[in-house]
């Protein structure tokens, strides 16, 4: 790809990425805002760290640095975006089975715990962050030292909230071709950066991908993102 195209291709990113938390975080603000009735103390908590979430998604992506090194072809992009947005699926699912509140209020606690703590690994990544495989700095430092992918970790937290709040055997489902799609992702991603950065194949060997303290097996390298 030219560079013309890179540029090209990152301006559309930025915009679409900024024009998509934009709307969300101004969606939860109206759904808070108008609510008949004042929503309980953890609904309006995890309101405020999605809006944090997606607010911090977006100024990541308005300052970030550009590409030393992309992926190459169209999969590993079109895995990204279905990997980022295919939970929006879950507004078109059936309705969900009736479970206690309880287990709501769980679902929601984890929904907080994984917006809060991605918030945070977007404020490590800073400005390399990208959604598509992209190479732009090698961070290895933080949560990073711990598991190559911290990111997707606490996102999968938050789908495992949602899951539990919507559940139905659908949201199951989708959480499933979710977490494939998001291996998958970190394996593109792990091809740009060990091309791009040759300290990334010793980074490999000694953090585990995503599961902190995962018994290694060998040192086969396969890399970040």
């Amino acid at each position: 790809m030219s560079n013309r195209h890179l540029i090209i291709a990152d301006v559309i990113g930025r915009i679409g990425i900024c024009s998509y938390s934009i709307l969300v975080v101004w969606t939860k603000i109206g759904r808070t805002m108008t609510a008949d009735d004042y929503p309980g103390v953890v609904f309006l908590i995890a309101e405020i760290a999605a809006i944090l979430f997606v607010g911090m998604m977006c100024v990541v992506t308005l300052t970030r640095m550009p590409q030393v090194r992309s992926a190459r072809g169209v999969e590993p992009y079109l895995t990204a975006m279905a990997g980022s947005f295919l939970f929006l699926l879950i507004a078109f699912l059936p309705p969900p089975m009736v479970l206690p509140d309880t287990v709501r209020v769980a679902a929601m606690v984890l929904m907080i715990i994984g917006c809060i703590s991605s918030a945070y690994m977007l404020a490590i990544l800073g400005r390399s962050f990208s959604i598509a495989p992209g190479a732009r700095a090698l961070v290895t430092t933080g949560p990073y030292s711990i598991v190559r992918h911290p990111l997707y970790l606490t996102e999968e937290i938050f789908v495992v909230g949602m899951i539990l709040f919507s559940f139905s055997p659908w949201t199951v489902f989708l959480g499933l071709v979710h977490w494939c799609l998001q291996l998958r992702r970190m394996s593109n991603e792990e091809t740009v950066l060990r091309a791009a950065f040759p300290d990334y194949r010793s980074y490999a060997e000694r953090v585990p991908r995503v599961i902190p303290f995962f018994p290694r097996r060998g040192k086969r390298a396969t890399a970040t993102g």
